[in-house]
């Protein structure tokens, strides 16, 4: 073991304490994080190409890995020859354009003005600018009911405090952004990119663009396709792409516990042989981070010549991230203020129209205090007495005296548990599954931002006790997800299933009718359905694969729309649906206005006239009293490794299918595998 690596045992004294107080700290302390010490392996940058690469019979490429997180990003890269890894083959991006070097750069935005020369994002923020934080967890919000549901209400609140005046004050530029949760994330990453060419630099345009490049994306376990689309096209959009990277070959994306395991394991046992694990042991690991918590189990196949690890179980998470915490805290602290809360924030109340988590200078300044005390908060820490900021730094309420506030070790641990809680439920989940198998635990590493908490380290240990498993976190654990990424790239040959992620170069749609809006629809579009005398909108297109959308090599992407087929007793009963082809990133939504555009590549066709009508929906026509009948259908699209599958359903049954075969596709680094089509 070395000095810098963190045993946990399992005591939990509790004890009453007096209160500490915190009026003389500082408020605008820097996360320690981001101060780190570098090792000189680190920074080390040849003053010439020929210095890194000395023989050039090698062969040599290029691993770039990136883990965007919610609280706080970093960058991996390396030089591997083959698929052979040493240490420092892996180096991380440390310059981030502000004083100091830092391991990871903090993932906030600011659209607000510039006071002086800040660059409005990362740790580089004018003091009264608002932030938008958490951007990463928007990218996932839109496939959970409930979290839309949370946005539709804070948007509805948020509009409560609109006023001509701020509009009036900001001259039209509000702090809050019109921008989707991907352009937010392409603008963040934006800047990330910007630094990763900076530090590249001194390898020299020639290396850069003659290498062949990997990039390897690091994604929580529980993140869903459009989580995952929307990252890949972030990333892409950002910078990280053939333009770039002229010998770009493959993105892949790996999960983040996998990331962190693989380098966890492969760091220590180059540091302590086998000290640290014997052939056949089991491991797990979990990756506490501010947004999402992983968790993955490993058994020990080989250890020389190489590491050889095996997955003993699938890689399990959810949203039990610090981040948790602080929503916690400010729910809290909202309850405590009453109505004096919105001079505190006011950018998470008036702003909530922006449907996206903010934070003013005020509240950002509390918070970096509050975790501050999150960090060495234990069972056994005396109650804390905190500040408010202006412009309630003098105010006296009810638990509040001249802006003094505090927080109980009983009310810290509310803010904590819910979070503590769900990770040792997916903890033991994971151990579950190796029980059943025969096998047994001896380790849990634990790694990431939120791993550095004393209190979820002691409650770990404690409730892995009875099972005499060993709490261990390791002096790389704020960087192994990252650096577990690049060694991912590095050594890709050597996993089975890796997720290589593709895009396809156009889009793909069928042509419905729709019911007529003035304000979305043509007016020349228009027209009376005979058969149910509703209003609707002709020829319009709906596209189940839009050009750019992520193919995953590892699973397959389906898309589907509803619809309805309407015909009276003695109609025909037939559908006919073309399937279209659209090379433009703007897809179109009028028929009529690109025909000349779209290529036909397929024809659905179907016929329900053998069916008994009792089987359909019976409707009548408003205006005539006529009936007709409605058959609730489903076009799904599935996308696979060379065609797309596109079937019409109804009940579940397929009505009829068709295939596009050899679909033009190419990986996500704009390379063509094929460029022919055909359709049966």
């Amino acid at each position: 073991m070395t000095s810098r690596d963190v045993y946990i045992n399992g005591d939990l004294p509790v004890r009453k304490a007096k209160p500490v107080r915190l009026r003389g700290a500082s408020l605008r302390e820097v996360d320690k994080h981001s101060s780190r010490s570098s090792k000189s392996s680190d920074v080390y940058i040849p003053t010439s190409p020929e210095q890194y690469f000395p023989a050039m019979t090698q062969q040599r490429r290029m691993v770039i890995a990136l883990d965007y997180g919610t609280t706080f990003t970093g960058v991996a890269y390396g030089f591997p020859s083959n698929n052979l890894w040493e240490q420092h083959d892996i180096r991380i991006v440390k310059d981030w354009g502000g004083p100091g070097m830092h391991d990871k750069i903090p993932s906030v935005i600011s659209y607000s003005k510039i006071e002086n020369d800040e660059m409005q994002w990362g740790a580089n923020l004018c003091p009264e600018a608002v932030a938008m934080v958490n951007t990463k967890l928007e990218l996932d919000v839109q496939d959970r009911k409930i979290d839309e549901l949370e946005l539709i209400l804070d948007a509805l609140d948020g509009m409560n405090n609109l006023h001509f005046d701020v509009s009036i004050a900001t001259k039209g530029f509000s702090d809050y952004t019109w921008k989707k949760p991907e352009q937010v994330a392409t603008d963040y990453l934006t800047k990330v990119f910007e630094c990763v060419k900076k530090t590249l630099a001194p390898f020299g345009e020639k290396v850069i663009s003659e290498l062949p490049v990997d990039i390897v994306i690091t994604i929580p376990v529980k993140w869903s396709y459009r989580a995952k689309n929307s990252t890949l096209r972030a990333v892409r959009n950002a910078g990280f792409n053939e333009q770039s990277f002229p010998g770009l070959r493959d993105t892949i994306m790996a999960t983040e516990p996998e990331a962190a395991a693989i380098y966890t394991a492969r760091y220590l046992k180059e540091k302590e042989g086998t000290d640290f694990l014997r052939e056949g042991q089991c491991f797990l690991l979990c990756d506490a981070g501010g947004g999402t918590v992983d968790v993955v189990t490993y058994r020990v196949k080989k250890l020389e010549p190489k590491l050889e690890l095996e997955s003993l179980t699938l890689p399990t998470g959810d949203k039990f991230g610090s981040i948790y915490i602080d929503h916690q805290f400010k729910k809290w602290l909202h309850r405590l203020l009453g109505r004096h809360y919105s001079q505190l924030d006011p950018a998470s109340v008036t702003q909530k129209i922006s449907a996206y988590a903010t934070e003013g200078g005020h509240m950002r300044l509390l918070m970096m205090e509050f975790d501050r005390l999150k960090k060495q908060f234990s069972s056994t820490s005396k109650d804390y007495k905190l500040d408010l900021p202006e412009p309630l730094n003098n105010l006296t309420t009810e638990g509040v005296t001249e802006g003094e506030f505090v927080i109980t070790n009983e009310d810290m641990r509310s803010f904590f548990d819910p979070c503590v809680e769900g990770i040792i439920e997916l903890i033991e989940a994971q151990l579950l599954q190796v029980e059943r198998k025969g096998k047994r635990v001896k380790t849990i590493f634990l790694v990431g931002g939120f791993g550095e908490s004393q209190f979820l380290q002691k409650e770990l240990a404690f409730s892995m006790r009875l099972r005499k498993i060993q709490l261990r976190r390791p002096d790389t654990s704020w960087t192994a997800v990252v650096r577990g990424g690049c060694l991912y790239g590095i050594e890709k040959d050597d996993h089975k299933n890796v997720a290589v992620a593709k895009t396809y170069p156009r889009s793909y749609g069928v042509m419905l009718y729709a019911g007529f809006s003035g304000g979305h629809h043509r007016r020349k579009d228009r027209y009376d359905d005979a058969i149910t005398g509703r209003a609707m909108a002709n020829g319009q297109l709906t596209w189940l694969i839009s050009k750019g959308d992520l193919l995953l090599s590892d699973e397959p992407k389906e898309e589907q729309r509803e619809f309805g087929f309407n015909f009276r007793e003695h109609d025909d009963k037939k559908i006919s649906l073309q399937i279209f082809e659209y090379l433009d990133d703007d897809v179109p939504e009028s028929y009529h206005t690109v025909k000349d555009e779209l290529t036909q590549v397929g024809l659905l066709q179907c016929d329900f006239s053998n069916i008994n009508l009792a089987e359909f929906d019976r409707f009548e026509n408003a205006k005539t009293g006529r009936p007709y009948y409605t058959a609730m259908c489903v076009c799904k699209a599935t996308i696979s490794e060379d065609a797309v599958k596109f079937e019409i359903l109804w009940n579940d049954v397929q009505m009829c299918s068709e295939f596009i075969k050899d679909v033009p596709k190419k990986t996500a680094n704009g390379g063509h595998f094929r460029d022919e089509k055909a359709t049966i």
